[in-house]
């Protein structure tokens, strides 16, 4: 602890006015440089308002570090803060990303390997510069307070000076400081660190809201099935594969050569929306009955999903999971947690998909009639270490790039890995389709979807997570495939005319999954109160009796 020890004496005001400086000056970089992309400076006195961003903000900081900087506490929760901010500046400079409460669950629910795939050489020595550094700096200064009466005054005269500040900025440039951010609310997820506290805080609040009953859906669901098939359903669940780069789209790359080659035997929706732009957004949202304008994620998880729906009728529901955790969606339903063991497949703790086709044929060679749907929850092309969701004979596009460091690599090296994955996630689906295709007595369906898409830099982006509202179509549009087999063709009544039609030329969402997925399973609708037919995309292409 002797290296500890206060090296220097810095009254409590001068050491709250140095900190506004470092927050304001330092810490803010992203948030100025979105503020200048989104309006340049020039010499218009439209624009004369940019000049007084930083000011105002030191004054708030100037108010808030005063508030913070009581004797023995400031000493835990300043280097705290100046630690996270550091992490938090770095990813929103170098990633683009938007400290909002989405982004905070999704931090929650990452796993270690995920996370140690986002560390590297330049975010660790960043945390260390900007972060860990100061923190051990003003773990070193020793504060001079003044007798109580006389620091109480002095503190107040600096939190009147900061507000006053604020208040005369905003006499003069209220009206353009409420049309711009009106209009850009999201910057505000980037002001460091109001950003990650805040949305911290709003986190909390939604799990204290959750303290709400358990909602049983559909307590008399029931099959309308009456054939001899038995309905065997793979629903693929797609990890980080973006539309643009999906080859069944139009992509200039045919990067899904095998599903290409099977021509009409896939269904192909060029146009499909995420519910979110993280795991943790879209999985929970995609599976309840909400659609994203009304998904609130404490209410969702009080309440029936359609696996639980599903399983209530009657049939066997199984979650494979190679990715991150189901996000509470399987939790009632048998799960199984793939070994990450198996040395053909994995390394640190994360694996190829193809580790899943053994634990499939498991399953498939069961001896049951009973139907059955199995989820399987891909790694698909989960970044930023793209290079490790392929093997070698996927390396079609070079040259690629081998770290995790992604904002070194050049965009091309990125797109080409990029499209490797996909090569790969192609193979796969393909597989899938492979070991159902040739059971004649089933009615089988292969249905792909991928949870979100990913940002490769485009306009300074990287990965995802990003505000829904500002996210980049790179985010938000996501490829979906169904495959369908003879048997299900012949027998289920729906016109695949019809549905081919509508894929090429309508727009669909997530908000789909859960209806379509009545028809798919033959669940009766009448025993339903949570079917909604206009969000069955099949029950729009039934043929008439």
């Amino acid at each position: 602890m002797a290296l500890l020890r206060p090296r220097w004496t810095l009254s409590s005001t001068t050491l709250v006015v140095l900190l506004a400086l470092y927050f304001s000056l330092v810490m803010n970089y992203a948030f100025y440089r979105e503020i200048l992309t989104l309006q340049p400076l020039t010499n218009e006195p439209a624009t004369y308002f940019l000049y007084t961003i930083p000011v105002a903000l030191f004054f708030g900081l100037l108010v808030v570090f005063q508030i913070l900087s009581m004797p023995i506490i400031h000493k835990v929760i300043i280097p705290l803060l100046l630690i996270l901010s550091a992490a938090a500046n770095y990813n929103s400079i170098f990633y683009g990303v938007y400290f909002n409460t989405e982004m905070i669950d999704n931090i929650l629910q990452t796993t270690p390997a995920e996370a140690s795939r986002l560390v590297n050489a330049s975010s660790t020595m960043w945390l260390i510069g900007f972060g860990i550094v100061p923190a051990v700096l003003y773990l070193l200064v020793k504060v001079e307070y003044k007798p109580f009466w006389k620091e109480l005054r002095t503190r107040l005269a600096v939190i009147v000076i900061g507000v006053i500040g604020v208040l005369a900025i905003a006499k003069f440039f209220y009206q353009d400081y409420a049309s711009f951010f009106r209009n850009n609310k999201s910057l505000t997820h980037l002001i460091v660190p109001s950003n990650f506290v805040a949305s911290s805080f709003n986190k909390v609040r939604e799990v204290r809201q959750a303290n709400l009953p358990y909602t049983e859906q559909d307590p008399n669901i029931k099959q309308t099935k009456t054939d001899r098939f038995r309905h065997v359903t793979v629903l693929v669940l797609g990890e980080t594969t973006r539309t643009q780069n999906w080859g069944l789209n139009g992509y200039a790359r045919q990067t899904t050569p095998n599903l290409a080659q099977r021509g009409d035997q896939i269904i192909n929706f060029t146009d499909v929306s995420s519910c979110g732009t993280a795991t943790a957004a879209s999985v929970p949202c995609m599976f309840s009955s909400f659609t994203r304008a009304d998904y609130e994620p404490y209410k969702a998880e009080k309440q029936d999903n359609i696996l639980d729906i599903i399983q209530r009728s009657g049939i066997d529901v199984r979650w494979y999971n190679n990715s991150t955790d189901c996000k509470g969606v399987c939790k009632r339903v048998k799960t199984i947690e793939i070994s990450k063991e198996t040395a053909e497949y994995c390394r640190a703790g994360e694996c190829l998909d193809n580790i899943l086709l053994p634990e499939l044929d498991k399953a498939l060679a069961e001896e049951s009639q009973q139907d059955i749907l199995l989820v399987l929850h891909t790694m698909g092309n989960h970044g930023p270490t793209y290079y490790e969701r392929y093997t070698e004979p996927y390396r079609q596009f070079t040259p690629d790039c081998q770290t995790n460091e992604i904002n070194r690599c050049t965009p091309q090296q990125i797109v080409n890995t990029y499209d490797n994955g996909i090569l790969y996630i192609d193979q796969f689906i393909n597989n899938v389709i492979k070991r159902l295709e040739n059971k004649e007595n089933w009615e089988s369906t292969v249905y792909y979807i991928s949870d979100h898409g990913e940002s490769l830099g485009e306009d300074g982006i990287y990965l995802h997570s990003a505000p829904y509202a500002i996210a980049p179509a790179t985010q938000t549009k996501v490829p979906m495939t169904m495959w369908f087999s003879k048997a299900f063709r012949q027998n289920e009544g729906f016109d695949f005319d019809c549905l081919q039609t509508k894929a090429k030329t309508e727009s669909f969402s997530q908000d789909n999954l859960f209806h379509t997925m009545f028809s798919i399973m033959d669940i009766d609708p009448k025993t339903s109160n949570t079917y909604n037919p206009a969000l069955d995309i099949l029950a729009q292409c039934k043929k008439a009796k």
